[in-house]
């Protein structure tokens, strides 16, 4: 308790003239635990609150007492939410949303500094959705909810320095509106250039190529970061003086494809040498690079750390892989009478193991295999014991009978490496066009 202390009054140090004289130390601002502060009654009264059409929501409350002449202080506040006004088990943005089952309140992902909030009333549907878990056609016409505000002092790391302070709980009526959940997913990175096919630019699955999620890695549950990686067979080349490979250079780009933070071939003379293959973010190094090329053509594999944006290419030790041409997407969305070629990410005319297929999945979603062509001699399904539609990552079984693969309403990438059996769906935002 200490150390709380000494934190938050160096804070306050920093906004109050402590005198010098011992005789003025009366009259110097201590440090002070709070009890309880207050939430003035919300403007709107018993009126309903239209969580989808209106904006805000106006909320005030009186300022905790910190210290004991009330001196200024960085104070937080964060709002949350509960159904039933019981506020024991909070959701966890750092948990799954299985792992945050059974949580009875929620709390409202942006923290004020004032008094004074207009919170975003998507925000409080979202909050409540994280609690109540309703599906999208049973969403209740109204819900009375109920509302705290906790106030705590955080230093600069924003780590909280103070104790937590609570204020009362305030009932409010709504008119929830639905929410779709989702786990935070993988980061992801973007393969364009001369290597898959000449495209530069940023459309999804057209111009850009999703890299691969690993199956069964631990992503960072809060932010998506970790390991992505992509395998393939790679053709080479010689650089132009403009450090590009008209031939087989390409580039990684990330997910808002600002050439300022692309990953690059580092192209100094003496990685020249080496054709290019030590990469580099160009927005560490404050220049832009070459195109990465292979230094001799054959398998690679390139693993990219999104959470300190470090990427390698090393060579790929695999005995000749099976070179089946094209592979086939077949399922519900067709009836299943026929199949659909799959594209492939290398450009014409090489040898290619990750294939692509982009699909518009409707309301009802979709079941779905991939085989060769026209036969189930060879086909691939999820190899997950009780896989749910949605478990879009994992390798897939190889002649055997394994389940369908799902998947739920929206446009998604589905990525496969017949190499090593490993399937990797990235959904697209179409919010962003």
């Amino acid at each position: 308790m200490k150390k709380i202390f000494s934190y938050a009054l160096m804070m306050i140090a920093t906004t109050v003239a402590f005198t010098s004289c011992e005789d003025d130390h009366d009259s110097n601002p201590v440090i002070e635990t709070p009890t309880e502060f207050t939430i003035n009654n919300p403007a709107v009264g018993d009126a309903v609150v239209d969580l989808d059409k209106s904006k805000t929501f106006n909320l005030t409350w009186s300022q905790p007492k910190f210290t004991s002449m009330n001196a200024p202080v960085s104070a937080h506040y964060q709002v949350q939410i509960s159904p039933t006004g019981t506020f024991n088990k909070e959701f966890d943005t750092g948990l799954t949303l299985d792992e945050n089952k059974g949580c009875d309140y929620a709390s409202i992902d942006e923290t004020f500094t004032s008094c004074n909030a207009d919170i975003p009333t998507k925000d409080i549907a979202k909050a409540l959705q994280r609690v109540m878990r309703w599906e999208e056609d049973k969403v209740p016409a109204t819900f009375e909810a109920k509302m705290r505000v906790r106030a705590f002092v955080s230093n600069a790391s924003q780590e909280i320095v103070s104790q937590v302070v609570s204020s009362n709980t305030i009932g409010f009526k709504c008119a929830p509106t639905y929410v779709e959940l989702k786990d935070i997913d993988a980061i992801m990175w973007y393969l364009v250039g001369n290597m898959f096919g000449a495209k530069w630019g940023s459309d999804i699955g057209v111009d850009a190529l999703p890299m691969f999620k690993i199956p069964a890695y631990e992503y960072n549950k809060k932010t998506g970061a970790g390991e992505i990686e992509y395998i393939n067979y790679f053709t080479s080349g010689e650089y132009n003086d403009k450090v590009e490979c008209d031939a087989s250079g390409f580039k990684i780009q990330r997910s808002d494809f600002n050439w300022d933070y692309s990953m690059n071939a580092d192209i100094t003379k003496e990685v020249k040498d080496r054709k290019g293959t030590i990469i580099y973010r160009n927005g560490d190094s404050k220049g832009d690079g070459g195109h990465i090329l292979a230094p001799k053509a054959g398998y690679y594999k390139i693993t990219l750390n999104t959470e300190k944006n470090e990427a390698k290419m090393e060579e790929y030790k695999v005995s000749k892989p099976q070179n089946y041409g094209v592979i086939q997407i077949i399922g519900s969305f067709n009836d299943w009478k026929s199949d659909v070629p799959m594209l492939p990410y290398n450009k014409e005319g090489v040898e290619n193991h990750a294939w692509y297929y982009v699909m518009d999945v409707p309301a009802e979603g979709v079941q779905f295999k991939l085989r060769i062509a026209g036969s189930w001699d060879t086909n691939w399904g999820n190899a997950t014991e009780g896989a749910k539609d949605g478990d879009v990552v994992g390798v897939c079984n190889t002649k055997k009978d394994g389940a369908n693969i799902g998947l739920k309403k929206g446009k998604y990438v589905i990525s496969f490496n017949d190499i090593n059996g490993v399937i990797s769906i990235v959904e697209v935002d179409t919010k962003k066009k």
